[in-house]
């Protein structure tokens, strides 16, 4: 059975300032001419789909982070390749890997998080998303990505710019959910808050899973709740709102 619609009570309505702040639900008292309870519906939308994509994501993230370990640590021969300084295999005058310094204070990071004796799986999973697309950056294109990362994302048939601006979009709809910021909007697409693609359609994020396995995408659209997602985007976008 389905729980009963919440009653927005006169002593809730009253409650709004100190316990959300109308600050926090102005956009959606905008798109509804100020009415608080079509706003607060709007705001449980944007809960809903927060929740709905969240799983999802994860997923995504692991597969992403695993597929890359994967691959860097069969063709570099370490386990350990994230900590740089590994002499790169394919290069004729024994280049080591040299990782940037925002990489680099990101392992340094991790490893402050764990005990010394973690294993490479404890560090793949302590480190941020952030230091996996930073392996798809320009600066590793000749060294990582032409003659191995690729193979990281055997599905893609896009250049790795194009996959790093996804994962970079990725990366930051995730931090927009996790710090609990407004994502839905009224075009049938989320808000990522990166400047360089500020909507995403979700069949966006899902082509991401599809460049790392399309079995494993199939597996995350049908055991997490995207579908859901999906549907409440949809839902908002018919509701006749500007947002």
């Amino acid at each position: 059975m389905s729980n009963p619609k919440f009653v927005y009570t006169a002593e809730f309505i009253a409650s709004i300032d100190r316990v959300l702040s109308r600050e926090r639900l102005s956009r959606y008292l905008t798109a509804t001419k100020d009415d608080i309870g079509g706003a607060l519906e709007l705001y449980e939308h944007n809960i809903a789909i927060s929740e709905a994509l969240f799983g999802f994501l994860h997923g995504l993230e692991v597969a992403v982070r695993n597929s890359i370990h994967y691959t860097l640590r069969r063709d570099l021969g370490t386990p350990i390749w994230y900590e740089g300084g590994v002499v790169l295999p394919w290069s004729t005058t024994g280049e080591p890997l040299s990782l940037t310094p925002v990489m680099t204070d990101m392992v340094k990071k991790a490893k402050e998080k764990l005990q010394p004796t973690a294993s490479p799986g404890k560090m793949i999973a302590e480190l941020t998303f952030g230091f996996w697309s930073n392996t798809i950056t320009r600066r590793f294109h000749a060294t990582l990505w032409v003659p191995s990362l690729h193979k990281a994302f055997p599905h893609a048939k896009v250049s790795r710019k194009i996959i790093h601006l996804r994962l970079e979009t990725v990366r930051h709809l995730r931090n927009r959910i996790a710090h609990h910021e407004p994502i839905f909007t009224s075009r049938n697409e989320v808000y990522t808050g990166f400047p360089s693609m500020p909507y995403i359609a979700l069949p966006k994020l899902l082509e991401c899973a599809e460049w790392v396995s399309t079995e494993a995408a199939l597996w995350l659209k049908e055991q997490s709740r995207y579908q859901q997602a999906v549907d409440l985007l949809l839902e908002v976008s018919k509701k006749g709102i500007t947002l």
